[in-house]
């Protein structure tokens, strides 16, 4: 299989995918995004999950062609001096460079509950001595204003990896790399960057382009990743 082509269709497609949220959003190419109406953030939300899952997907295609040996030499030299540089070179780092998350995040499981309003008086009536008073709950609406510098920076580290794959590709070497250095020292650590199942943002029914090239780019690493049938 032709893994570049595979790999250069999909990143071009994704590519003016996120030109359409940058307008969306009214953001530009180092600026920063400050408030956005509920149903423009919910529309570049909806959009921009499964779309860091396929950028994620895109990243593991192309580091499964890199060698890990220089990496994991790298990792064990610098693994104890880690912590103090990172605390260094936190501060020289632009506040809004942001890199993207090459990890899938875990599934959530503690919002499934009902969490009833805190201020809300005991439900509890008495007839003939006085009614029930309910707070009846305010609708969200499409027009309240929403901060939406988290979302901007997620849309930039974004657009930066999908510009340079191959340095992404490294950190995820480096990143599987430090992995096997803390299973080998019998430390707790991530078994996957990739979550079991199906990936964030994976909808059944597709409702926008960049769900079948979720679907795609998912189906391609999994074939990347099994081994060849030399039978």
């Amino acid at each position: 299989m032709d893994w570049t082509l595979a790999i250069t269709r999909n990143r071009e497609a994704l590519q003016r995918i996120i030109a359409v949220l940058f307008a969306l959003a009214g953001l530009v190419e180092g600026g920063a995004l400050g408030v956005l109406p509920r149903r423009v953030y919910r529309a570049v939300l909806v959009v921009l999950r499964p779309a860091e899952s396929a950028v994620r997907r895109l990243i593991m295609i192309v580091a499964c062609g890199q060698n890990f040996a220089d990496s994991l030499l790298h990792s064990s030299r610098c693994v104890s001096k880690r912590t103090d540089q990172w605390w260094k070179n936190l501060s020289k780092l632009s506040p809004r460079l942001v890199r993207f998350g090459l990890v899938d995040p875990l599934k959530q499981f503690t919002n499934l509950r009902y969490n009833p309003i805190s201020c809300a008086p005991p439900r509890i009536s008495v007839p003939g001595f006085f009614d029930p008073v309910f707070i009846a709950p305010v609708a969200a609406c499409l027009e309240d204003l929403i901060n939406a510098k988290q979302l901007g920076q997620r849309l930039e580290a974004l657009k930066r990896a999908l510009e340079n794959l191959p340095r992404e590709a490294k950190r995820l070497a480096r990143w599987q790399a430090r992995r096997a250095l803390f299973l080998a020292q019998r430390k707790p650590v991530r078994l996957s960057p990739f979550r079991l199942g199906r990936p964030p943002g994976f909808r059944a029914r597709a409702v926008h382009e960049v769900d079948g090239i979720l679907r795609e780019c998912h189906g391609l690493m999994r074939d990347r990743l099994e081994p060849a049938n030399t039978s």
